[in-house]
């Protein structure tokens, strides 16, 4: 057993967000992410610079950039298409429907996009890392509604830096890295009345500021979330809060356990 699992289990006999017994033991005792993932990834081929990474069941080329671990791939294609998975974005409540209008907030590697291309009216994929950007472009370049924003997302506007952490990569005012333009999701899509139902968020510690900078979209078209909560300890309880009082209606779920906290992985909101 690995310390994660070790470490995930203390916080589960001290506060469990929701996990029951069972689903512990299912993380406890589960195969790797390795293994997970290889019953949903088909075949991988070498397109130097790229991997062509092909999913059971989509017709679409997923181009992962070569020199990003290939552990990180298996991650995010469990965590995407595993619905035992704590960091699954599309529980019943927040699955993406024919006639959403999606955005997918840290889109990295692309493979949420990947999976519900081809399942939603519109999708707009927003990354700021120029590595990804230029990946998503050769998954996605010839979509017909598919849409690759390069920016990251916050509560304001401003010019930063980015690392090139791959999936882990973070923005800065004042660090080192390739320069980025920071907006917010009230200025890309609020300012251009564009109907977004769907928002998935993963977006290394900035998903409060995010949403905070959707505030007047969220409160016109109240979209179905899908957002990680588990960078920062308190950002479950502050998107719960900050949605219900935009929204009242909303109906919250937050799952998971994260091994560093002990915070939920997940929180959905739907109305």
């Amino acid at each position: 057993m690995t310390p994660t699992r070790f470490k995930v289990l203390r916080h589960f006999l001290r506060h469990r967000n929701g996990v029951t017994l069972r689903q512990m033991m299912q993380f406890f005792f589960g195969p790797s992410y390795a293994s997970k993932a290889a019953g949903y990834i088909e075949k991988i081929e070498k397109e130097d610079p790229y991997l062509k990474v092909q999913v059971r069941g989509i017709p679409d080329v997923l181009y992962y950039p070569m020199d990003i671990p290939e552990h990180s791939l298996h991650m995010s294609v469990v965590e995407c298409f595993d619905p035992q998975n704590w960091h699954f974005y599309e529980i019943p409540e927040t699955k993406v429907r024919p006639d959403d209008v999606v955005v997918d907030c840290g889109a990295a590697e692309g493979i949420f996009g990947l999976k519900v291309y081809r399942h939603c009216k519109e999708l707009y994929l927003i990354e700021p890392l120029p590595k990804f950007v230029r990946s998503l472009g050769k998954t996605f370049g010839a979509g017909e509604h598919a849409h690759i924003l390069p920016y990251a997302i916050s509560d304001r506007a401003f010019s930063a830096t980015i690392s090139d952490a791959d999936i882990s990569s973070a923005i800065s005012e004042t660090g080192q890295g390739d320069k980025i333009t920071v907006t917010t999701l009230d200025a890309l899509f609020m300012e251009k009345n564009i109907p977004v139902s769907y928002i998935k968020a993963d977006l290394e510690g900035h998903d409060v500021k995010a949403l905070i900078g959707g505030e007047q979209l969220i409160r016109r078209f109240r979209p179905r979330i899908a957002i990680t909560t588990y960078h920062n300890k308190e950002h479950a309880d502050e998107i719960r809060d900050f949605l219900q009082r935009i929204v009242p209606a909303y109906k919250i779920y937050s799952k998971g356990i994260y091994q560093h906290t002990g915070s939920p992985v997940m929180l959905h909101a739907w109305v």
